[in-house]
């Protein structure tokens, strides 16, 4: 990992005199992440702070989130206590509390008050406060839809999933879509039912529930829905076997070659979807009590141990500029944070139904992202592992994860109060 940081540890000290603004200079440290095309844009919107902060070196930092996010949580506490920190961090929903439950970073509710932030939804600030403060703002977000191959639909004679299908209606039509050869084995799966937690979101939110409370704050396991609705994803496995069982590598390559009709998944895969001329479009979460989906989304916050807070403030100003968003929105990976920039000809020309991502942003839940989120997600992927696996039964992975998670929530809460 440290090799790979190393590599991709850029320092950016572009200089523009001829376009100098200001003669205040000084050094920034800032922490993104993301692949090469995300790279691109950030080095894009520093040279153009640069163009007005000519003096102001820029450093960037890339971290892989190889891991996940709360191996990202607990590098940015390294960096911290070893006073390595960066000035300005590009993170996640996933860490939001993990951070400003330890003071970390800065409340900028005064910053955004005062800054061009009127084109971003008001939902997504909401999605970002912590005890009644503002701590990050939103970049880029994607909430998880229904992917499908419109082609093996139309084969199907499946008419185009309304806005309002229901658990029902989605499990037969997966049946339709799954395929056998003479021998019985699979040759085309309806579905998959997602291998990792913020894609398995969407179900238990349709059905009005959630591992965890509405708050974040203790475990919901023992909720008669959580169990309903494992049960469901369970059936579509082993007894209607529409889908493989979850955890299976390649499962997007799949879909991508005609092999799955459909998967949960956000707006980062739309450029593969191109790349493999895939007849793809997205349709809303199927409900069982509503159609209510999942949101995830990045988001820049200030060091509580940044020098020059002004500075700061302006550098992330830039990276949420239009020009930023626009060029984010179109490499693909995730849908812009200000709407306008969602609204370009090229952000909504594939897939076909591309404004349905902004058309359900008021009915999305924030993915639960507690202080203790990296044990949460591990405690509750390992018993819907062992349970689609056939290694327990429901009621007992239930009451199991209930009591881990239960004695987690209990840990956190010496940290957070």
């Amino acid at each position: 990992m440290k090799k790979l940081l190393a590599a991709l540890l850029l320092t950016a000290g572009l200089v523009s005199p001829a376009l100098a603004q200001s003669d205040e200079a000084g050094k920034l440290r800032l922490m993104t992440f993301g692949g090469e095309a995300q790279l691109k844009s950030t080095q894009d919107a520093v040279a153009r702070f640069n163009q007005k902060y000519p003096n102001v070196e820029v450093e960037i930092g890339v971290d892989a989130v190889g891991g996940g996010w709360g191996d990202f949580v607990s590098r940015v506490l390294q960096q911290y206590n070893a006073g390595e920190q960066y000035d300005v961090y590009h993170t996640a929903v996933e860490t939001l509390q993990s951070f400003a439950a330890r003071d970390l970073f800065l409340p900028l509710d005064d910053f955004i008050a005062s800054g061009d932030f009127s084109d971003f939804d008001a939902k997504l600030f909401d999605l970002t406060k912590y005890k009644g403060k503002t701590y990050f703002i939103p970049s880029t977000w994607n909430n998880i839809m229904t992917n499908y191959n419109r082609a093996l639909f139309a084969e199907a004679g499946i008419e185009t999933p309304s806005k309002t299908w229901t658990w029902d209606e989605f499990a037969a039509i997966a049946e339709k879509l799954t395929k056998r050869d003479a021998n019985g084995n699979v040759t085309q799966f309806g579905y998959e039912v997602p291998a990792f937690f913020f894609g398995l979101m969407p179900w238990f939110l349709s059905n009005g529930t959630s591992p965890v409370t509405a708050d974040w704050s203790a475990s919901n396991m023992k909720d008669p829905k959580v169990a309903e609705t494992l049960q469901f994803l369970y059936d579509l496995v082993h007894v209607k076997k529409v889908s493989p069982v979850p955890g299976q590598e390649g499962v997007e390559n799949q879909f991508f070659a005609g092999q799955i009709a459909m998967i949960s998944r956000g707006h980062w895969i739309v450029q593969n979807a191109i790349a493999s001329k895939l007849d793809m479009d997205i349709a809303v979460q199927p409900g069982k009590v509503n159609n209510d989906t999942v949101i995830g989304f990045g988001a820049y916050g200030i060091s509580s141990k940044a020098k020059n807070v002004k500075l700061a403030e302006a550098l992330v100003t830039e990276l949420l500029s239009y020009e930023t968003q626009v060029a984010e929105g179109d490499l693909g990976g995730a849908v812009p944070g200000r709407k306008s920039a969602a609204e370009t000809e090229n952000f909504l020309k594939f897939p076909p139904s591309a404004p349905l991502y902004y058309e359900t942003l008021p009915t999305t839940h924030a993915v639960p992202s507690p202080a203790n989120f990296q044990e949460v997600d591990q405690i509750f992927m390992r018993y819907f592992n062992a349970i689609m696996t056939d290694e327990m039964t429901i009621p007992d992975a239930v009451a199991k994860a209930d009591q881990e998670l239960t004695r987690s929530f209990e840990r956190i809460k010496r940290v957070t109060q």
